[in-house]
């Protein structure tokens, strides 16, 4: 009998020992609280949204992602703090055709970050990100330009998000 029962365990306890978990969701900071001060926008040309539409990404990233709790507390109050500013935002040709014609044109913003945590200081830093987006050069830039800023601060925020939570 004793022989059936560490069949039937055997299997579960080698299970067990060598299973292994990865988790590339979530992402542990020291502290409990985090606030974004307002970018300021210092490119050549300014999207009044895009401060908003980036913040509010950042804020949605580390809301959901990390065990941060967003606040809008004073600097010196919160755990952890992100301030910086918006330094290019850039329309350029990419791609041109066999005439004199661009078939592509990209979207590039670059973003100055201060990341500041009082938990444990030898985390902060101040880095610039970039990132952009094309879209075909036959479409209307106003008509594009809102879902282009959106997708383009995601990819921001995923770079920030990678800096602030990955310790290589």
């Amino acid at each position: 009998m004793m022989r059936y029962i560490s069949l039937i365990v055997l299997p579960f306890i080698v299970q067990a020992c060598f299973s292994v978990s990865y988790s590339f969701r979530g992402g542990m900071i020291p502290g409990e609280t985090f606030s974004i001060e307002s970018f300021t926008n210092q490119a050549s040309i300014v999207n009044p949204n895009l401060a908003i539409v980036f913040q509010d990404a950042l804020q949605e990233r580390f809301t959901n992602e990390s065990n941060l709790k967003y606040t809008d507390r004073e600097q010196e109050q919160n755990h952890v703090t992100f301030a910086g500013t918006i330094n290019r935002y850039e329309i350029s040709p990419v791609q041109g055709t066999g005439d004199v014609t661009v078939a592509l044109n990209r979207l590039t913003i670059s973003v100055k970050v201060i990341y500041i945590n009082t938990k444990d200081p030898s985390l902060d830093f101040e880095k610039e990100f970039s990132s952009y987006d094309d879209f075909e050069s036959s479409e209307d830039f106003a008509s594009v330009e809102d879902d282009l800023m959106k997708i383009i601060s995601e990819k921001l925020v995923a770079l920030v998000y990678n800096e602030t939570i990955v310790d290589w």
